[in-house]
């Protein structure tokens, strides 16, 4: 009984510094945007690079989940694109202080691709740290994560001044609506990684656990 108690302590000691240091990784991330935004040609550069680095990173060392990580940063960067572009269009949300009348940084489609690649490598590793957990649990993680650390990215990015919603009931600029679309984007994500591990058979903790 003992054992299992410590290993259930130790367990969540590790979750516990896995959320710290990736909470710790958004807010560099989200100072980073808020600060160079108004140029955001260098910011475009700075993620993209970093996106392909990361991925390069990956084949090199031929991490079993390298296509996994290729696919999401993709499929999540042209939704996440789409999304803004409709966004943008029916004037939900408004993005500040581009240069030539713009409406669309150029660092977007590399942001919805790195908050794959984040929220992929955060869930991997709490599933890990808890030997992984039955599907119900990794599930109720997944709506928890998508919910959290994507709505603490926005807030501090659109305190810094970086973009406003027009949508009411905010919580600290960010609307109760965006949160729930912002789940609902990020299972949508998980649900097709899902399905294309099953189909391609690439085993992976977080979305082809068996």
């Amino acid at each position: 009984m003992k054992t299992t108690i410590a290993t259930f302590n130790s367990d969540y000691t590790e979750v516990g510094k896995i959320i710290f240091k990736n909470l710790f990784k958004l807010l560099i991330a989200g100072l980073f945007i808020g600060v160079f935004y108004a140029n955001d040609g260098l910011v475009a550069a700075f993620l993209g690079l970093y996106l392909i680095l990361s991925i390069s990173k990956r084949w090199k060392k031929k991490l079993p989940d390298r296509k996994i990580y290729l696919a999401g940063a993709v499929i999540s960067g042209f939704l996440g694109f789409c999304c803004e572009l409709w966004g943008i269009a029916n004037e939900f949300w408004q993005y500040h202080d581009l240069e030539g009348h713009r409406q669309i940084p150029y660092w977007l489609p590399f942001a919805w691709a790195l908050a794959f690649t984040y929220v992929y490598k955060l869930e991997k590793e709490i599933f890990e740290a808890m030997n992984r957990p039955p599907l119900s649990t990794k599930m109720v993680i997944a709506l928890g994560v998508a919910m959290v650390f994507p709505t603490f990215g926005e807030i501090i990015t659109i305190n810094l001044g970086v973009w406003t919603y027009s949508w009411p009931y905010q919580v600290l600029g960010v609307p109760v609506l965006a949160i729930f679309l912002l789940m609902v984007f990020h299972t949508g994500v998980n649900l097709i990684m899902s399905w294309i591990c099953k189909y391609q058979g690439w085993k992976n903790i977080v979305f082809n656990h068996k």
